[in-house]
């Protein structure tokens, strides 16, 4: 898939790094530069000379660009050794042979050490690959063979830093050099020790976390400030589960107070969620590198929560720390895999609006439910015991990458599924993009409508009658659910632009908006005719019984003028009967809004889609 930031290979820089503890083998081989841009890529093969060993790193979102690489190396180069390792490697390894036998080993896991024994072992005139650790082969007469796991690094990771070598200074200078931001993934620790089904991280090991020492990190922290790379992407499973880690934000966030970089921080925070995992989010808030923090909660049920091993907080801490971070002006995003085992209609509906309950406002991410190869989900046994259903699709139009991606199984039916990520959509483009978080808000905290019935009645008379500004997009998104379902040939992430007309009408919007999602795209079509909608939305609740008093007219107002539509520009200035500002800042009070003439200036927002 194409970026339009330059990624730094920190698994290249790892794997280099490792090698200047083997100072026999800097000089048996020389390791070139690696290939990570775009534009690289298709004439990868075409620059090697007499190559030796080619090596990929390979995931879900790269793994048959990466088998189609290796598969022009061995043709071109037929005595070329070639060896695949990353996450997308699978663990059972007895087919992988069959399907790519232009490969010749597989490092499973962690690959510093298995990688070194392997370019030492490849010196040897008659190389012996049986005691190699965490390496899969096949020999000479076919046979597969799959090397017990080991050589992990130790539980204090002292290996030298790729970053504070200098090892991917050139990586650095390249994408400069075509333009991209450069984004520095970046580790502090490795392991998880949860075990999600749906996940490939700790999965089945529950691995113990190891850890880099703090005097390197805080070392790393400066030489990418002094770098000016755009972005630190942190590539740890559970970033703030160690005390260390607020003072590791704090470091980051005076630099980017005194020269202005990095510019951005990202994370995947801690699993259970802590007040640690508050106070970076509050840190990084501040100094400007990050808008919103993740209480990550996957699902809102219970029961499928324990079916996939997912351990989450109690609800009373995720509200507690939504109220904290909506105090000091962060937004509490939540994220939640659509297709769980054990998820039904009526759980993932419920699921959702108990996240609104809770307090998160910000945004509420519905991932759709991917099968990763290393995942116990993946496994055939859970397959059958939970009846999983999938299909297979790729991730954009005319992309070679593929996803497998749950689309029912036994508590949940297709058409289950279609109306789950309908009402997903709906609490996304409505509630989440601000056209009625407050008129929800409001009739949830005065007892007059809840979450549930209020977005429900919106999409079903969405649904039922076919009429109105919001049936529009919501029909036109049902068709496309339905055919992505049926039709090998829709995308993932990319079904919106896959489809002529929705694609006509949304880049007329944004026209260089490279992706568009389903809540997007019903957002969209909904801002462009605000005056009807909103119309169309107090008929709505007249029709369920809300006495649309001066109070409620004077939300309304408020409520409209905080929406800005794609081609707004000026600001606005407006006087409302109540202080609508401070009845939603402190949602634990008990009263309703001060009557209070309160004169409030809105101004577009900078960032309208993500």
């Amino acid at each position: 898939m194409i970026s339009r930031f330059g990624y730094i290979p920190l698994v290249w820089g790892c794997l280099r790094a490792y090698l200047e503890l083997e100072p026999d083998l800097l000089d048996a081989y020389e390791l070139e530069q690696p290939v990570f841009l775009p534009e690289q890529v298709a004439g990868a093969v075409d620059s090697m000379e007499d190559p030796s060993v080619f090596m990929v790193s390979c995931y879900i979102w790269n793994f048959r660009r990466q088998m189609t690489l290796c598969k022009e190396a061995k043709e071109r180069f037929p005595g070329i050794t070639i060896v695949a390792g990353g996450p997308h490697v699978p663990d059972d390894s007895r087919t992988f042979f069959d399907e790519h036998p232009y490969v010749d080993f597989l490092i499973h896991k962690e690959g510093e050490r298995p990688f070194a024994a392997l370019l030492r072992a490849l010196l040897d005139e008659q190389p012996d690959f049986s005691a190699l650790p965490s390496l899969s082969w096949r020999d000479a007469s076919g046979a597969v063979h799959r090397n017990p796991l080991g050589a992990q690094l130790p539980r204090e990771i002292e290996v030298p830093s790729p970053w504070l070598t200098g090892l991917l200074d050139p990586a650095m200078e390249l994408a400069r050099g075509h333009g991209y931001p450069v984004v520095a993934p970046w580790e502090t620790n490795r392991g998880c020790p949860y075990s999600c089904t749906f996940c490939d991280w700790g999965s089945n090991t529950m691995s113990k976390v190891r850890q880099y020492s703090e005097e390197r990190l805080h070392a790393e922290i400066d030489y990418l400030a002094d770098q000016q790379v755009h972005a630190v992407l942190c590539a740890d499973a559970n970033f703030g589960i160690l005390p260390r880690d607020k003072a590791l934000a704090e470091h980051f966030a005076a630099r980017r107070e005194a020269d202005g970089y990095p510019r951005k921080f990202a994370a995947s925070y801690a699993k259970n969620a802590t007040v640690r995992v508050f106070e970076i989010g509050q840190i990084m808030a501040t100094a400007g590198m990050s808008d919103r923090a993740i209480l990550a909660m996957q699902s809102g049920s219970a029961e499928a929560l324990e079916h996939v091993k997912r351990s989450n907080m109690k609800t009373e801490r995720y509200e507690d720390l939504a109220h904290r971070f909506r105090e000091v002006g962060v937004d509490a995003n939540t994220e939640v895999i659509l297709g769980l085992p054990h998820e039904t209609r009526e759980s993932f509906v419920r699921g959702i609006c108990r996240m609104l309950e809770i307090g998160i406002h910000g945004h509420i991410s519905v991932y759709e439910c991917v099968m990763l190869p290393n995942s116990e989900m993946s496994t055939p046994a859970y397959r059958e015991r939970y009846a999983l259903e999938t299909i297979r699709r790729a991730y954009l139009q005319d992309d070679i990458e593929q996803f497998e991606v749950v689309v029912a199984h036994s508590t949940m039916t297709r058409e289950d599924w279609v109306y789950m990520y309908l009402f997903g959509a709906t609490v996304q483009a409505l509630h989440n993009r601000g056209l009625t978080g407050y008129i929800g808000r409001y009739l949830q905290r005065e007892g007059i409508l809840p979450y549930e019935r209020f977005y429900r009645h919106l999409l079903d008379r969405a649904l039922d009658t076919g009429e109105g500004v919001f049936a529009e997009p919501i029909l036109r998104a049902k068709k496309l659910l339905e055919q992505y379902l049926a039709d090998s040939s829709v995308p993932n992430e990319g079904k919106v632009l896959s489809q002529p007309d929705m694609a006509e009408k949304v880049r007329r919007l944004i026209p260089d908006k490279e992706s568009w999602l389903i809540y997007e795209w019903c957002w969209a079509h909904v801002q462009a005719d605000l005056d009807r909608f909103y119309t169309e939305l107090r008929l709505d609740l007249i029709g369920e019984g809300v006495d649309l008093d001066a109070r409620m007219e004077d939300l309304f107002q408020y409520q409209r003028a905080t929406v800005f539509a794609i081609g707004d520009r000026g600001g606005r200035f407006m006087l409302f009967n109540h202080d609508w500002p401070g009845y939603f800042r402190d949602e634990k009070q008990e009263a309703g809004p001060v009557s209070v003439p309160t004169p409030m200036r809105f101004e577009p927002p900078r960032e309208r889609l993500r």
